[in-house]
């Protein structure tokens, strides 16, 4: 059986945590024997395992905190528990505490501890503890494995026995809580401390590269002795127009045959990207229920005086072209939705 040895300080306060299932006179004797040490100004505490999360600890009230030290040392520590205990020590204080760790790899439907000393060292680094100290590990001994599976709830305990015998161990381990609170804070100072003044001259200066600085050792090129008479022609507009020769067809050029140019993909775009389809149906037994298409490009306006003949009659840039004819001076309407006013007056 391991047995802890309790030291603690004079006015210190200690904590003692172990399970509901404790013995009771190894738990006053601890008590008594610390209580001694810590003398009138110290004080002793102690608080179920099953608990700690929820008890009502103060925060950095203890110095030191023996978890897990009394027999039966059979309990596991959960983060939950670690956590609070940071919570509750002082800054630098102490924790020291017992718990059973697999000595090999065991399947947990086994036995329900499965974590081996490593694994319970990564835990307390990451909880936030540091100088973690692994102080011992001693093999379990039959005697006390037995008992630990009675406190299990286990029945076959003799099989038990056999199954686990020299596969766990307890270890006991000491770590502190940093010399700072949790969530303390401070400030960093990033200011460069004054240095003595140098002289202008050793300053350091910014690495600059000035014409004159060539020494006679490295030759510029001259960037205008690059360009010949033809570079400094300046274009004409007639001589940066594309060479239009398509077929003249009622005063508008229009693709050939066999088009090679583009201009024929270039007429069906034109054609319709500008129309734009509007759906004027609506329930009105007044309105049209037809489809009309509108060209919203701006048109010029003509001045031959016979575009409401029709196309036969229209201009190549007339704005009327592809309308039918209509009276002249004839007001445009639409019909459908855009009868109406969107404001009745």
């Amino acid at each position: 059986m391991v047995v802890a040895n309790f030291e603690a300080a004079q006015g210190e306060s200690v904590l003692f945590v172990s399970p509901a299932s404790v013995n009771q006179d190894a738990l006053v004797k601890a008590k008594n024997t610390t209580g001694d040490q810590v003398g009138a100004s110290g004080k002793t505490a102690f608080e179920a395992m099953e608990r700690v999360a929820e008890a009502p600890l103060n925060k950095s009230s203890y110095n030191k905190i023996y978890s897990n030290a009394i027999p039966p040392i059979n309990s596991v520590h959960t983060p939950q528990v670690l956590s609070r205990f940071l919570s509750t020590l002082i800054a630098n204080g102490t924790l020291v505490l017992f718990e059973p760790v697999a000595l090999e790899d065991l399947d947990a439907s086994l036995c329900p501890v499965t974590r081996k000393e490593a694994d319970l060292v990564s835990l307390l680094k990451l909880t936030g503890f540091v100088d973690v100290n692994v102080t011992s590990v001693e093999p379990v001994s039959d005697a006390d494995l037995a008992e630990f599976i009675k406190a299990w709830g286990a029945v076959r305990v003799e099989q038990g026995v056999g199954a686990l015998s020299g596969k766990l161990g307890v270890a006991r381990i000491e770590v502190k809580k940093p010399a700072y609170e949790v969530g303390q804070k401070m400030t960093l100072n990033f200011r460069k401390k004054k240095t003595a003044e140098t002289p202008a001259a050793t300053k350091k200066s910014v690495w600059t590269v000035s014409g004159n600085d060539d020494n006679g050792e490295d030759e510029l090129e001259d960037e205008d002795a690059l360009l010949d008479d033809d570079d400094l022609v300046k274009p004409s507009k007639e001589s940066l127009a594309r060479p239009d020769d398509c077929e003249m067809v009622d005063g508008r050029r229009k693709a050939c045959k066999n088009c090679t140019c583009g201009r024929a993909g270039m007429d069906v775009e034109d054609e319709s990207d500008n129309v734009v389809s509007l759906d004027l149906m609506e329930d009105d037994d007044n309105t049209s229920d037809d489809v009309v298409d509108v060209d919203p490009t701006p048109k010029e306006v003509g001045g031959c005086g016979s575009c409401a003949l029709g196309d036969a009659f229209r201009c190549s840039t007339c704005p009327y072209l592809g309308m039918p004819a209509f009276n002249p001076g004839e007001k445009i309407t639409l019909g459908g939705m855009f009868e109406k006013d969107d404001i009745d007056i």
